[in-house]
């Protein structure tokens, strides 16, 4: 399990590191319009793949035959891989067919872009494919390269287009979309490769039992893109401006690569690993694997939040630049909503495991209208800042009424000291930083150095006396040691 983390983290941390370097460079070459275009089309292309991919990812991690023949393994890659992608694909078709009859109802700057995302959906559905057959395998070491290679590839494509090229959205897609037609073609290589053999006919019954799980996941999968990413698309609706959508997000945009760092490590290193405890020793083996986990998690997330309360503005600032900072707010608020998600996230995985997928679609579907339904009047009154609190409020209730209908031999959260010291860390060091202001730092660098050094060292302080975590260290130590 170590292992697997300290990939997904490595690779995760590669990436993250890509963000911080095309941030800055993206944040000034692009207005607040383009980001409005670009965030408002990715929000559509999201919401669409996650439609057409019918969950069948999601099918492929929970019935990957780890202890089966080979036969089992032919009639898998039939049965949950080969004709999920070829309804798949038929969908797409009816897309494709769309787009060619309303392409004249959008405005002609826009319309190249839309000739790009249909081009990508298929390329994106495979991906996802072949990547859940890689989790399936636990292949973080594949993983790893690739995730790496990809983002950086994506990395220096997109800051050469948009600075010699197209300065627009457009410029970002085209990029992307050249990419990812190479990794595409480096998936299907590696796909063939693992698919030798003759494949297997059809069999029903698992087919209906990869569809029976997979179509609600792809309901939750399309609930929690609407969830994440359905502001966008009313901002745009109810204020008419792109400009409000590029401000949030650029924002929000930061605030998932600190949650793809966060959240998205634990996530990939703990899912494949609970899966097998799961079936070979059941729940305990679940709960005991949580615990080990959250409860040093939960410090890590006190302090990941105290960081971003108390110089996450500055942060911003310091890489998009001051015409940027009406973005900070957003990037502060859902950045330690996110964090606190990485934690409840693992605590109330359950219902998965017991193959409950509906009452999962229920749950993410109960969020997402309430998050629209929220949306609409603080959008109305607020702008941006409206966006921002109906996304805190829908966090705070899917995080609780997910706990709550979590089995209860499978539910785990960290104890309550616990939780309240980590919750009540952030604004104690803010109150501390605003006292002191800050030793009299002014520009965003030397606030994020002064105000960083001022969380880290009571926070190493406080590390330090934590029994949990010293236990935890003398473990990995002696287990380092021992041949």
């Amino acid at each position: 399990m170590l292992v697997h983390y300290l990939r997904y983290l490595g690779g995760n941390l590669m990436i993250i590191a890509a963000g911080f370097v095309s941030f800055p460079v993206m944040t000034r070459l692009l207005d607040n319009h383009q980001f409005g275009i670009l965030g408002y089309y990715e929000a559509w292309l999201l919401v669409i793949a996650g439609l057409l991919k019918l969950g069948a990812q999601h099918a492929i991690l929970r019935f990957y035959p780890h202890q089966g023949s080979a036969r089992a393994l032919r009639r898998f890659r039939t049965n949950y891989l080969l004709l999920p992608l070829a309804l798949s694909m038929l969908l797409w078709l009816v897309c494709a067919a769309i787009v060619v009859l309303a392409i004249a109802r959008f405005p002609v700057a826009e319309q190249p872009i839309l000739w790009i995302l249909i081009v990508t959906l298929p390329l994106m559905i495979w991906s996802s494919f072949v990547e859940a057959i890689m989790y399936a395998l636990e292949r973080s070491d594949i993983s790893l390269w690739l995730k790496t290679v990809w983002r950086w590839s994506e990395l220096a494509l997109v800051l050469l287009t948009i600075a010699m090229i197209e300065r627009s959205a457009l410029g970002v897609f085209s990029a992307r979309l050249v990419v990812l037609i190479v990794v595409a073609a480096w998936l299907t290589w590696w796909f063939l490769r693992w698919c030798r053999g003759r494949i297997a006919r059809p069999s029903r019954a698992p087919i209906v039992a990869g569809m029976a799980f997979g179509v609600p996941m792809m309901f939750t999968e399309l609930v929690s893109v609407l969830f994440g990413f359905a502001d966008r698309i009313l901002l745009r609706a109810l204020t008419g401006s792109f400009t409000e959508v590029g401000i949030y997000t650029i924002g929000y945009g930061l605030a998932m690569a600190v949650a793809a760092v966060m959240g998205r490590t634990l996530s990939e290193a703990f899912l494949p690993t609970a899966l097998r405890l799961y079936k070979a020793s059941g729940a305990a083996a679940v709960v005991e694997l949580k615990r080990e986990m959250l409860d040093i998690w939960v410090l890590v997330v006190g302090l990941a939040s105290a960081l971003l309360l108390c110089v996450g503005q500055d942060f911003l600032v310091l890489l998009a630049g001051q015409d940027k900072a009406a973005s900070a707010p957003v990037f502060v608020a859902i950045s330690i909503a996110m964090v606190w998600s990485s934690l409840f996230t693992i605590a109330q995985y359950g219902l998965l495991l017991q193959r409950r997928a509906l009452r999962v679609l229920v749950i993410t579907l109960a969020a997402t209208v309430l998050n629209l339904a929220l949306n609409v009047p603080l959008i109305l009154a607020w702008g941006v800042t409206g966006a921002v609190a109906a996304t805190l409020l829908s966090y705070a209730f899917l995080a609780l009424v997910q706990l709550w209908q979590c089995p209860a031999e499978l539910r785990y959260l960290p104890r309550l000291r616990r939780l309240a010291g980590s919750a009540l860390f952030a604004p104690l060091m803010l109150v501390v930083l605003v006292q002191i202001d800050y030793f009299g730092a002014a520009s965003p660098g030397s606030r994020l150095l002064v105000g960083t050094m001022t969380v880290l060292v009571p926070a190493i302080g406080l590390a330090a006396l934590d029994p949990t975590l010293r236990a935890r260290i003398r473990r990995i130590l002696a287990a380092r040691v021992t041949p």
